[in-house]
């Protein structure tokens, strides 16, 4: 008979501290990571700051935070680090350092992509701070959404060099498609909407025996697909 969790923790480390949940020091290390250095465990990650920022934030707002633990000067200065990660084409990149400014062309551009997981949490990171989206190049991002998606409903990650969508069929890419989507008010008829139908379609053929969601048809379901096919 499996013993339940609390049960088991309470006769290692005792009822008190089984049952305490230190909000203050959650917050500490949230603003350790937004306001001075990332922990050296994630230094290999300063290309996918948008990611690390996201959570930072996400975290701070969950512990009602955002607000009261940051001025708003500050949270204007993270909106703009947030705008300078746009893409010129649509999209956010994932950290400021992809961006070659004047020295982009036609041949280079391919390493200067905006990404799709970086394009959802730079909109979720603004709505968190407030921001009122004007700045976002809403229309190139939903152009540059519809040409991500591929022919049977998924979503790339990115353009790489030779122009296509490379990654993808990934439900996890559908989600960061649909909620683009939902903050950007696509399908509005402004823009030839992305095909909604094939994403439906692709999220059922992806629903497996068991009740579950999978990454993608024949895969097995686990709880991430189940969020995202559920969400999107």
């Amino acid at each position: 008979m499996a013993i339940p969790f609390r049960w088991a923790t309470e006769a290692f480390i005792g009822p008190e501290m089984a049952s305490t949940f230190n909000k203050s020091t959650h917050i500490r290390y949230f603003l350790r990571c937004l306001k001075t250095y990332l922990p050296t465990a994630y230094s290999s990650n300063d290309s996918q700051r948008m990611t690390l920022a996201f959570f930072v934030l996400c975290g701070l707002d969950l512990l009602d935070a955002v607000d009261t633990k940051t001025t708003e000067a500050e949270r204007a200065a993270y909106a703009d680090w947030v705008y300078r990660c746009q893409h010129p084409s649509g999209g956010f990149r994932g950290f400021t350092g992809g961006d070659m400014g004047e020295q982009r062309t036609e041949e280079n551009q391919g390493w200067d992509p905006a990404n799709i997981a970086a394009t959802y949490f730079a909109l979720a990171s603004l709505a968190i701070l407030g921001d009122d989206m004007a700045r976002v190049k809403r229309i190139e991002c939903l152009r540059w959404l519809r040409r991500l998606q591929l022919s049977d409903g998924t979503f790339g990650e990115a353009f790489g060099l030779g122009g296509e969508a490379h990654s993808g069929r990934d439900m996890r890419f559908c989600y960061c498609a649909a909620a683009i989507r939902w903050i950007l008010n696509g399908g509005n008829g402004e823009e030839e909407d992305i095909d909604v139908d094939g994403l439906v379609r692709f999220i059922e053929a992806s629903q497996t025996y068991e009740g579950g969601f999978a990454n993608g048809p024949f895969h097995e379901a686990h709880g991430t697909p189940v969020v995202a096919s559920a969400a999107g």
